[in-house]
């Protein structure tokens, strides 16, 4: 098990918490946040890696 895969287990769990919360308290900013981290759980590894290789990949130099 990766770091990268307890993130995304982690995102998922507080996704989920905070959908069935909303959802029992008709609170509609707690499922904006749920739809949030959902969505960071389905990217957060892709975008790091693309970041990353982007970084590397990259010639601009420090000012």
């Amino acid at each position: 098990m990766t770091a990268w895969d307890a993130v995304n287990y982690a995102l998922l769990a507080a996704g989920l918490v905070m959908l069935v919360l909303g959802y029992r308290r008709s609170n509609r900013n707690m499922l904006l946040c749920a739809g949030v981290l959902l969505l960071a759980f389905n990217g957060v590894e892709d975008f790091a890696n693309g970041f990353a290789e982007g970084h590397a990949g990259s010639s601009a130099r420090t000012l």
